[in-house]
């Protein structure tokens, strides 16, 4: 899985989740909060659904992102510039649900819950879900630890005491 994941160029997981997403959110009525969450009994499924959608996409975002930059560290303002990404193709979705009068109605609690579904996949990865993927995904070798090489800050902070 891992060789699989390092063949495939970074982009390709962003295209798909974004056609994914503008696929369920633009088509008319029969989408994925009535069908896929069917067995959910409670007001407010489709923004469960939206949220989903959007820590989905912006995971993709993240990951592709993430792999691009393997294995240096990412940039918290430009993970945050993905995030702002997902949140304006939530928008950007709502909009055309308007615009195209599908059986679809535009929704300010949908933008919202889009948002937060982008902030919980930002959070994720920028704490915890990079870092695990440049260690156990992305890095090249695990020899290195083997062969006593020291990860490239250690030695930095190592030259910088003197």
């Amino acid at each position: 899985m891992k060789k699989l994941i390092n063949f495939i160029p970074a982009g390709v997981f962003s295209v798909i989740a974004t056609a994914i997403v503008a696929y369920f959110l633009l088509t008319p009525k029969l989408g994925f909060s009535e069908g896929f969450f069917s067995f959910l009994k409670f007001e407010g499924k489709d923004k469960v659904a939206h949220a989903i959608l959007f820590c989905f996409l912006n995971f993709a975002y993240l990951f592709d992102y993430t792999k691009f930059k393997s294995p240096h560290h990412t940039n918290i303002n430009k993970e945050l510039a993905y995030t702002m990404l997902a949140m304006a193709i939530g928008l950007l979705t709502e909009t055309g649900q308007l615009a195209m009068a599908m059986g679809r109605t535009f929704e300010v609690n949908d933008i919202i819950a889009d948002a937060v579904g982008a902030i919980i996949a930002f959070l994720y990865m920028h704490w915890r879900g990079a870092h695990m993927l440049r260690k156990h995904i992305f890095s090249k070798s695990q020899s290195r630890k083997k062969r006593g090489r020291r990860h490239h800050h250690t030695a930095h902070r190592l030259n910088e005491r003197g």
